[in-house]
């Protein structure tokens, strides 16, 4: 069940009443969005690379600087420490390729998910010894990486923590790693004027930094390190970063190179996902691109991916390519026989009565307890955390991840219960945690105990930017609504709401019928319409009208009234434009 809303921000639109440069139907997304900031409104009408931020304006970034160049002018080896997801991934590649143009004696070195957990690690800063590290430089991890830094240090390694997790708190107050620089927005003395960056683009900065210092005395060009705004681009939309502000920026600037990428690891990677005729865009990267990135650190090592964008030797991009390719498929058939062993359970134990639901569920592999618990949440609208058997040091452990609703505060709740947790960190969002498996029950009840949500807290709310008659859609105004173009995460695309519009024509298309097709009237005006989501509208259908299976009786609805919430394009086909409306849901 659904709750439709529709905003109501006069006074966010009063501030941009006298933005010129912007129509109406424009103010009225941004103030939607509570996107009224000059700053923020400037990237959407000039997304040029020259409007984003200095990178000194994050603390400690100086400190990096002159870490990073002071190892090279010694000639010690650095060692970049990334993480296993696609902005880790992202990061790492940035970091590398970076570094390089600067200085040869870098190497990077990606956590393994199980055998080295997440981050910067005792064991990791071991192989720096043993290797002869002198500066380890974090990327994507690093701000709870307390022991390992003070390991680190103790063995003569400086340590340079770029990262954009969430600060630890102790009794109120910040708890940071020792570090030669800790670069990272999240923390409470860093005034940069935009904190929702990712791993990638704090990394991006550090070498832009570097460039701005050094490019001249190293003869790098500034379009070479533009270049790398393709990685940043991959890992703000493959981390879910809000798409806003200097995020918009970096991904528009992103796509574009992306789309006339000189990388040959992703050039193979594109035409193996047949992609290397079509545009990129923000789907590509986050249904595409992100995904085949994020299995091999799930399934098998990130280096994979990371080799991938490094490498250039063509045979080997290929073989690379391939394994990814191959992953993501092993991947999503793991991720689907999981999900329905955990939806099973969940009925069957009636965990969805709970207002979180905690699952133990021992047959989900640890890699993508997340993705389970993203689409249990989907499917039952509330926050649940997934949890299944992992082994430290001959000890097993329950570990898992949580995913959340925007009425729950996963890592502020959680954060009040560290006392279960061996590992814990995340943000509102989402979590990962690590705890003691006689800890479960207790743990279970505590959490429900605690949670303070109501009913309508689990319904599901469809925000509405306004409700438009049919007399009041046309080109110019899905063409003002494309200027703000990308959407996504955070600038999520306009949705509109339409009553009582007359069904004319419905049927389902496609190879697998698996697209619903429509003629809808208002009035006198007729606009096609289509559903990706043919499963939803249908059973929204059988209720609204009382029919047990629409499907085998379309015509007993035809000529009948329904409410839509939709979203506009501009269908091309054949050289002949017209308006489609995308339907979401209908009552």
């Amino acid at each position: 069940m659904s709750k439709w809303l529709i905003y109501n921000k006069k006074d966010n639109y009063e501030k941009l009443n006298n933005e010129k440069r912007l129509s109406n139907i424009q103010k009225l997304i941004l103030a939607n969005r509570d996107i009224t900031d000059e700053n923020a409104i400037n990237s959407f009408i000039d997304s040029s690379v020259d409007n984003m931020y200095d990178p000194y304006l994050l603390k400690d970034m100086d400190k990096a600087v002159e870490a990073v160049f002071n190892a090279m002018m010694q000639g010690k080896l650095i060692r970049i420490i990334g993480d296993y997801d696609a902005d880790g991934v992202s990061a790492t590649s940035i970091l590398m390729k970076g570094l390089g143009a600067f200085y040869d004696q870098v190497s990077y070195s990606i956590p393994d998910r199980v055998d080295d957990g997440y981050g910067l690690s005792v064991s990791l800063v071991d192989r720096c010894i043993e290797d002869g590290v002198e500066l380890i430089v974090t990327c994507d991890n690093g701000i709870a990486a307390f022991e390992a830094c003070e390991y680190a240090m103790k063995n003569n390694i400086d340590v340079v923590v770029t990262d954009h997790h969430q600060v630890i708190y102790e009794n109120g107050a910040e708890m940071l790693p020792n570090a030669k620089a800790i670069v990272n927005p999240s923390q409470e003395s860093c005034h940069y004027p935009f904190k929702k960056i990712c791993g990638a683009v704090v990394a991006y900065k550090l070498i832009y930094a570097l460039y701005m210092k050094y490019g001249d005395d190293f003869s790098v060009s500034r379009d070479r390190i533009l270049e790398l705004l393709e990685f940043a681009a991959i890992g703000t939309i493959a981390d879910m970063m809000d798409l806003v502000d200097e995020n918009r920026i970096i991904v528009i600037e992103g796509l574009k190179r992306l789309n006339k990428t000189r990388n040959l690891g992703m050039i193979e990677l594109l035409r193996q996902l047949n992609w290397a005729d079509r545009e990129v865009d923000v789907y590509t990267i986050g249904f595409i691109i992100g995904p085949t990135i994020n299995a091999t650190g799930r399934l098998y090592t990130a280096k994979l991916a990371t080799e991938l964008f490094l490498d250039n030797d063509l045979e080997s991009l290929r073989e690379y390519a391939r394994e990814l390719i191959d992953l993501n498929t092993e991947r999503k058939d793991m991720t689907k026989n999981s999900l329905n062993h955990s939806v099973s359970k969940i009925i069957d134990e009636k965990l969805y009565e709970n207002d979180i639901i905690i699952l133990y569920n021992n047959e989900v592999h640890e890699s993508i307890c997340g993705l389970v618990a993203g689409r249990v949440k989907d499917i039952f609208n509330k926050p649940t955390i997934v949890l299944t058997d992992s082994i430290k040091d001959d000890q097993v452990f329950l570990k898992g991840s949580g995913r959340s609703i925007e009425a729950y505060d996963m890592h502020a709740n959680l954060s009040e219960l560290n006392s279960y947790f061996v590992a814990f960190g995340g943000h509102k969002m989402a979590c990962g945690l690590t705890m003691r498996f006689e800890d479960l029950d207790d743990f279970i009840s505590t959490v429900n105990k605690r949670s303070n949500l109501t009913d309508d807290d689990f319904l599901k709310i469809v925000n509405i930017d306004a409700a438009l008659n049919f007399k009041m859609i046309n080109f110019s105004l899905i063409q003002d609504i494309e200027i703000l173009k990308p959407y996504g995460k955070g600038f999520e695309k306009p949705r509109f709401a339409s009553k009582n519009v007359i069904i004319n024509n419905i049927g389902l298309i496609g190879k697998n019928r698996n697209v619903l097709k429509m003629q809808l009237s208002q009035a006198d005006i007729v606009i096609d319409a289509i559903s990706f989501n043919p499963e939803r509208i249908i059973e929204q259908l059988e209720k609204k009208f009382k029919i047990d299976d629409v499907t085998s009786s379309f015509g007993k609805i035809l000529y009948k009234s329904m409410d839509i919430v939709f979203t506009m394009s501009i269908n091309s086909f054949n050289g002949r434009n017209s308006i489609q409306l995308v339907i979401e849901e209908i009552r």
